[in-house]
């Protein structure tokens, strides 16, 4: 494996709040990308989402060469275990998914020639990106743009309805279908229309995980979802972003998002891209 390029950067100025995550050893290479919290208890620091890429990432430092995709899995989901364990609230986290240490990752094993896709990450290989938006993204993406437009509509005066990025603070939209992104929680690791998987400690071993296949001298790109329009080069991807943000800073149009670019950070999202000849 040979790395031609690789980043890794938070949307906000303090890096220890970062919830991607970036790791090459002589056995893998991985993207981690920690789901932003919805939690109403707030249990972890910074934040569940740093907290969930951390375990990951040491995780798979820890990982023979020779693991498989499904002792890898394995390997995950008890480090979180034991963190639950130790955190002293695994009733709730039990029953309260919203509550767990969350996180998806693209993994590639040198040794075995494949790509793992454990949740919605990216990849590409000569070019050829494999898709993994879930479906209960575009539905509450697509629930996001309408309401940000019915809100728009609604407003009266001239000047409430000039277009600006979104902020955390002042993205009605987003807080408006908060309950909605909670209660996604309850298809994690589920089968069906909306299941889908995600690192949270109490994962399906049976579970389908999409795997490419890697041949020597191919050419591959890992990424988080931070690039919403990947490119095969990391230039070219920053460029996709940074036009997206002008077209479209809320992210209710072309790429349609529960979130939008926020003012003073920046960009809408945490970001990872690493390529490599494999």
């Amino acid at each position: 494996m040979r790395i031609i390029e690789q980043f890794c950067q938070g949307k906000r100025l303090d890096q220890s709040l970062n919830e991607d995550g970036l790791i090459v050893t002589d056995g893998f290479a991985a993207v981690v990308d920690g789901v932003t919290s919805k939690s109403i208890r707030h249990l972890w620091h910074p934040s569940s989402g740093v907290a969930a890429k951390n375990h990951v990432l040491e995780t798979i430092a820890g990982l023979s060469v020779t693991s498989t995709m499904r002792e890898v899995q394995q390997a995950i989901d008890a480090q979180f275990q034991q963190a639950y364990r130790e955190c002293g609230s695994y009733d709730i986290l039990v029953h309260e998914p919203i509550e767990r240490l969350q996180a998806n990752a693209v993994i590639y094993s040198v040794h075995r020639r494949e790509i793992w896709l454990f949740g919605d990450c990216q990849v590409m290989v000569n070019g050829q990106q494999t898709p993994t938006v879930k479906r209960v993204d575009e539905l509450l993406g697509e629930l996001r743009a309408f309401t940000t437009l019915a809100l728009r509509r609604q407003q009266s005066s001239a000047n409430s309805t000039e277009s600006s990025s979104a902020t955390d603070s002042t993205d009605p939209a987003r807080d408006m279908i908060l309950p909605f992104l909670r209660l996604q929680s309850q298809f994690a690791n589920a089968r069906g229309p909306y299941g889908y998987f995600v690192f949270d400690g109490f994962t399906d071993l049976t579970y389908p995980i999409r795997t490419v296949t890697v041949s020597s001298g191919d050419e591959v790109v890992l990424a988080s979802d931070g690039y919403p329009v990947l490119q095969p080069t990391l230039t070219a991807s920053g460029r996709e972003l940074q036009r997206l943000k002008r077209e479209d800073p809320e992210l209710i149009s072309e790429y349609r998002s529960t979130k939008g670019f926020v003012e003073g950070y920046d960009s809408f999202d945490d970001r990872t891209y690493v390529r490599f000849i494999a």
